[in-house]
């Protein structure tokens, strides 16, 4: 990873095979591509990144961002100025981490623009480097190439991350100013398999953790299966918000609060702006992974051209309120509620649990019902409110407003599908209302057997069994009735295996809930399950 010439000739052959994969497809060229990455978690080497730029551009890509990744380095990442973007990430934990302690509250959901997560805490060392090295964050937008909605465990640490984890993170960091919401993992998948070995890392090829050989699931938005998550939803009301309204926020500067409080501050109201001056968006934050934070009664938002009524900001909640926001002909001064998006001059809100929902529209207050979906209409502008429990399944479709009835929607070939087996229904936004569609689809969901048995054949990959030890295993037979839907595994386990006809289908590191695997997988195989006894010394949250 320097710029010896045989080393740049491997790197030059493997750049053209890309290039003649995505030729074509450049933003100059009306394609979709709008950004290239050099390298990755390269920190100290700003010539070689040079280097790789230039002969990225010499085999023909061309893209309005050039990115490396900003972080590993106390001083940031050493790149070559003004040539590329830094681009940075977030993790709600660390299960990378060596050793089997509880760590420290992550700083991640406090309002602090510190992009770099190695730089946490480095207001006690030096601020330059010896050779002088500090990278210039002023000179590049804030960008996140790597927010985590879920987490990968590892061997020794086994961590959940619960949607509001996701969720809070993401909406913090869009608070402190990020314009780019990149993410690491978004969707869970499978690793492959080597033509003669396994390829996920582990302790024995170098890595300083291991990894489970096939499951990469991430306990993220979207699992390895393809199943939604809560986060899914919870995110989803960032993007929409981000794709009606990112070209106002995206100038917006961040304005840090008077009182910055610390990660361990239960009391503190954690909030902050983005605004042009006149008008913006307020970020509160009422969610600490791994701690309870204390209700803050009659908290005034005060922006200093708008002063929002009191609110009492109770329970595990993260949102955003807008104020000064130019809607049709008349300026919403203020809203208690999220806004999510548009379409036309109707705007979809979303109330905030335990806050009332109200709106001040040139002066004039008005207040939707709590609890139901609500349409507030004013003059040349309607506002839709719905209550957090519905608006996360709220979803722009080819350019059309849809509310899902407990289910997740896609688009796909001009039909409208849920991400879910079976039946459903969802409302279309039509001439002011909410039209209800009901969609009959036949489902039969599988049933799962699981029968003991004695070991059928030694596993091929015993090695993952033994991560904690020379273990006992216990065998199952697997049988499904049909191959719709997914069954749950919740036998008490460290490292559990599926064997589909003798090869290995699935694994997974127990962290403490059913292990949910598609019918489909083990419909039609002769199928075990192979599993170790819970192990004491990892770490279990």
């Amino acid at each position: 990873r320097d710029n010896n010439p045989g080393y740049l000739e491997k790197a030059r052959l493997w750049y053209r095979e890309i290039y003649r994969q995505v030729q074509g497809l450049s933003y100059q060229e009306g394609g979709p591509i709008v950004g290239i990455q050099l390298e990755n978690e390269l920190v100290n080497n700003a010539p070689h990144l040079l280097a790789l730029k230039r002969l990225a551009q010499e085999v023909g890509f061309q893209a309005p961002l050039w990115t490396v990744t900003g972080w590993d380095n106390v001083y940031g990442a050493q790149i070559p100025v003004d040539e590329v973007l830094p681009v940075f990430g977030a993790y709600a934990d660390a299960p990378w981490t060596p050793g089997n302690d509880p760590l420290p509250l992550s700083p991640h959901y406090v309002f602090d623009p510190t992009r770099n997560d190695s730089a946490v805490g480095a207001d006690l060392m030096a601020r330059v480097a010896d050779d002088g090295w500090h990278l210039p964050y002023e000179r590049y937008p804030y960008a996140t190439c790597e927010i985590g909605p879920g987490q990968q465990s590892t061997y020794h640490r086994r961590v959940r991350i619960s949607p509001m984890d996701a969720y809070a993170m993401t909406l913090v960091k869009l608070g402190c100013g990020n314009n780019l919401m990149g993410y690491y993992m978004y969707h869970g998948g499978t690793n492959g398999m080597g033509r003669h070995s396994t390829l996920q890392e582990s302790r024995a090829t170098g890595y300083p953790n291991d990894y489970p050989i096939l499951d990469y699931d991430f306990d993220t938005a979207l699992s390895q299966y393809g199943e939604p998550r809560p986060q899914y939803g919870l995110l989803n009301l960032l993007h929409l918000f981000v794709q009606d309204f990112g070209s106002l926020l995206a100038p917006m500067e961040f304005t840090a609060p008077r009182v910055s409080p610390a990660p361990d501050d239960r009391d503190t109201l954690r909030y902050a702006m983005r605004t042009d001056g006149r008008s913006g968006f307020v970020f509160v934050n009422h969610h600490q992974r791994h701690e309870v934070l204390e209700t803050v009664a009659d908290a005034v938002l005060d922006t200093g051209t708008v002063v929002f009524p009191p609110v009492t900001v109770a329970g595990e909640v993260a949102f955003h309120f807008p104020f000064g926001l130019i809607l049709g002909a008349q300026t919403l001064e203020w809203a208690t509620a999220q806004l999510v998006c548009r379409q036309g001059q109707d705007y979809f809100f979303a109330a905030v649990p335990d806050i009332p929902p109200r709106y001040c529209l040139d002066g004039t207050t008005f207040t939707a019902p709590e609890g139901e979906v609500s349409v507030l209409q004013q003059e040349d502008v309607r506002i839709i409110t719905l209550p957090l429990s519905q608006a996360v399944f709220l979803r722009k479709l080819d350019g059309q407003v849809y509310l899902g009835d407990n289910c997740d929607l896609y688009s796909r070939d001009g039909q409208i599908l849920a991400a879910r087996p079976g039946s459903y229904s969802y409302r279309v936004w039509q001439d002011g209302r909410f039209v209800p569609h009901q969609v009959e689809r036949p489902y039969h969901p599988a049933e799962l057997t699981l029968t003991p048995c004695a070991e059928p054949f030694t596993p091929p990959y015993a090695e993952e069994l033994t991560l904690g030890g020379n273990v006992p295993r216990r065998w199952y037979h697997l049988h499904v009735s049909t191959d719709e839907g997914f069954v749950e595994l919740t036998e008490p386990c460290d490292v559990e295996q599926i064997y589909a006809d003798g090869q290995l289908a699935a694994d997974h590191f127990d962290i403490g809930r059913p292990w949910r695997v598609p019918a489909s997988l083990l419909f039609g195989r002769e199928c075990y399950l192979v599993l170790t006894s819970p192990n004491p010394r990892v770490y279990r949250e």
